[in-house]
């Protein structure tokens, strides 16, 4: 798997460097940077702080490209900001905001930000998509993705990490009609639109299936029926559209597929609605997903990790405010915390309430897992394996850190950059020479 999206990414990415994180979920698509080292232990007790900064509250994350970072912030409920940090210093290099006045439930920047060799690309939480030229700071084109598109923002704003592929840069409007649309790179025009997924806090990907490129997003009908929707990046044709009834209660389509091998996935959800294990059959043109296990943990914001043949999540407890739990086939009983798997659904341990990490980000940088907490924003280093080994944990925020910690985190060169609610900070996490 590993290859494969690290084949793909090259092909999106290739005149950026090889260390770079230059967009959501990082330059292998899946969290994970496997050739990298790091520390094994926090000398004073936390890691080597480099920079940090005050930031509004938020859930958007970072990304690096070069010496550089870039992320999305939002201020005062009014305005989008797009900055460009040194890398080594956090230094403003230079901003560009837009006005957006309005709000939406949990307030702030929800995006990562998806940074090409001469352009930035982001995406609002009121669904406006930025273009901005990385040489003149201004704008090449901005679209009101509402307006063109006759949408409305998902509940929570719009979380979308815009994907660029060949001139083609891929969005999710999720109107009535319309849940995914290619946008022409050069100027911002509708190119192709697909067929409508319902409401989604999720993002476009990538995916390589049965050997073929395909964009997959993930959707909800009235928070009740989970839509998986395939198409050709090229075209919008629909190649698959998996439809499962999740009863009532609440679900937020959130987290995307996640591919552990060339006809096989899993897809996680929260709101205790778990996990599937998914296997594709089909030609390049028409897919058909079949569900062969369903598992009963899931992770409501992140995909899992694949380390040594063995998955990793942060699983939550499951708990809804109306409805039932969906029932599992593996005969297991839920799992939360920290949670590693086999690849047929097998729980090997599960930290449970001991260590639960509410919904934070997980990494895997060389073989290391790289974990925030998700209640108290603590940095921890985690060892993969047969049973939860913790090697590092450290506080690594000065100020409060505020709740809900669930932004993704970024890696490059060493340097980890991470946020809570009021801070963006970069650790260093390099071996000692």
């Amino acid at each position: 798997m590993f290859i494969r999206n690290a084949t793909l990414a090259f092909c999106l990415f290739s005149s950026l460097g090889a260390a770079d994180w230059p967009h959501f979920l990082g330059p292998n698509l899946n969290n994970s940077v496997p050739d990298e080292k790091i520390v094994t232990s926090f000398s004073e007790g936390r890691p080597r702080l480099v920079w940090e900064t005050d930031v509004n509250p938020g859930y958007g994350g970072a990304a690096i490209v070069g010496d550089e970072v870039f992320n999305l912030d939002r201020v005062n409920q009014e305005f989008d900001v797009i900055t460009c940090r040194e890398l080594e210093t956090g230094k403003v290099k230079w901003t560009w905001k837009h006005d957006v006045p309005g709000r939406i439930s949990h307030p702030g920047s929800r995006g990562v930000p998806t940074v090409t060799s001469d352009a930035v690309y982001a995406t609002s939480g009121f669904g406006h998509v930025y273009c901005i030229d990385r040489a003149t700071h201004k704008p090449r084109w901005i679209i009101d993705t509402c307006k063109r598109f006759e949408a409305t923002p998902p509940r929570f704003g719009y979380a979308i990490h815009p994907v660029i592929k060949g001139n083609l840069c891929f969005i999710a409007p999720t109107s009535e009609k319309i849940g995914l649309a290619a946008l022409d790179i050069k100027t911002g025009k509708t190119v192709w639109t697909s067929e409508s997924i319902g409401s989604s806090h999720s993002s476009p990907q990538l995916l390589k299936i049965l050997g073929k490129d395909v964009l997959v997003m993930v959707g909800d009908f009235n928070r009740e029926k989970l839509v998986l929707l395939g198409v050709d990046p090229g075209s919008g044709k629909t190649i698959f559209n998996y439809l499962e009834n999740f009863g009532t209660g609440i679900f937020n389509a959130i987290p995307n597929v996640f591919m552990l091998g060339k006809d096989t996935a899993v897809f996680t959800a929260g709101y205790g609605k778990g996990s599937r294990l998914l296997k594709f059959t089909g030609t390049e043109e028409a897919m058909t997903i079949t569900k062969t296990a369903q598992l009963p943990f899931g992770d409501k914001f992140h995909i899992p990790l694949m380390i040594e043949g063995k998955l990793y999540m942060t699983a939550d407890r499951g708990g809804r405010r109306r409805g039932s739990r969906q029932p599992s086939n593996t005969g297991q009983s839920p799992a939360s915390g920290m949670v590693c798997f086999a690849p047929d659904g097998v729980v090997h341990w599960s930290t449970g309430k001991e260590l639960y990490l509410n919904g934070g980000a997980i990494l895997n940088i060389g073989g290391m897992i790289v974990s925030q907490d998700g209640d108290t924003g603590e940095l921890r280093l985690i060892k993969p394996g047969d049973k939860y080994q913790e090697l590092a944990k450290g506080k690594v925020f000065s100020k409060k850190t505020g709740d809900q910690l669930w932004a993704p985190m970024a890696f490059s060169n060493g340097k980890l950059v991470m946020r809570s609610q009021n801070q963006l900070i970069c650790v260093d996490l390099a071996p000692v020479k």
